[in-house]
């Protein structure tokens, strides 16, 4: 160590580093090819599964942590902090901490909620890999992926009024369930989030390499929790829906893009990677 903090960056993956119509990386692969070169972690804050993830690092050659299924799941590589992780078990060569509850515990309670709410939903559990596929615009390949999932059940209400939602959630809600807004799904989950799952990873962090710089860069309201625990929280432009305005009022003291999607991740990183050049770094 030479007295300089590390630089960690978390970040969402659909609509903000990955297009969030044509699952592209795009502009953002300069400012990625920059964080390698640095050795700065990448890590991924999706409501992805992990084997999603996965794939997303193999293309990305990382290999850092990440949080999986809106803080569902944190998966570190066994071995790459220098001590036991408290409350992790060995899982498929990671070090894993399970926020969330179990899958099927999941399905079982969403679906129960929906009745008593009145209303009708579909999920990622009731629908086949060929319709996650046209539903979502992944490939077969892709939407299999999709449906590997341990904590979190992304879901549609069929008849999408406000008033259906809000019902919805609340059910939810006295169900023990978080409900999340997504861009293309609502999901629910266990009681916790992507901000639970960062401080995690922000402890790990701060005790392995001491003084740490951290940024964060969301598109959506289920971003906030986490961009709110963050030394530089970065709001990617997502216009849809006015998520960028919501954001905003969530973590007020969040810069805002002016490019969307990849290319405004990258537009947030040329930046701080530039006022920082030569002072950020990250070790082990």
């Amino acid at each position: 160590m030479d007295g300089r903090p590390a630089f960690v960056v978390f970040t969402d993956v659909d609509g903000c580093l990955v297009d969030h119509s044509t699952y592209s990386l795009g502009e953002a692969s300069a400012a990625l090819a920059r964080l390698r070169a640095r050795g700065v972690p990448l890590v991924l804050c999706s409501s992805k599964t992990r084997a999603e993830i996965e794939r997303l690092q193999q293309e990305l050659g990382t290999a850092d942590p990440f949080v999986s299924e809106n803080g569902g799941g944190v998966f570190v590589p066994a071995g790459h902090f220098p001590f036991p992780l408290p409350g992790s078990r060995p899982m498929a060569g990671y070090e894993a901490i399970e926020l969330g509850r179990p899958y099927a515990e999941v399905v079982e309670a969403l679906r129960l909620a929906a009745r008593k709410a009145g209303v009708r939903v579909a999920g990622f559990s009731d629908m086949t890999v060929a319709e996650v596929a046209a539903d979502s615009g992944l490939s077969l390949a892709a939407a299999r992926l999709a449906k590997l999932r341990e904590f979190d059940e992304p879901f549609r209400i069929l008849e999408g009024d406000p008033p259906q939602r809000s019902r919805m959630f609340r059910a939810l809600a006295a169900a023990g369930l978080q409900a999340t807004e997504g861009g293309r799904y609502h999901h629910a989950g266990g009681p916790t989030d992507k901000g639970v799952a960062v401080g995690l990873l922000l402890r790990f962090y701060r005790w392995a390499l001491g003084q740490v710089v951290s940024v964060g860069l969301g598109d959506g309201p289920n971003d906030a929790s986490f961009l709110r625990r963050v030394d530089i929280p970065i709001v990617v432009s997502n216009r849809a829906g006015g998520s960028t305005e919501r954001v905003s009022r969530l973590v007020p003291s969040a810069r805002v893009t002016a490019a969307e999607g990849p290319a405004g991740w990258h537009e947030a990183m040329a930046r701080i990677m530039g006022s920082r050049s030569g002072g950020a770094h990250a070790s082990g």
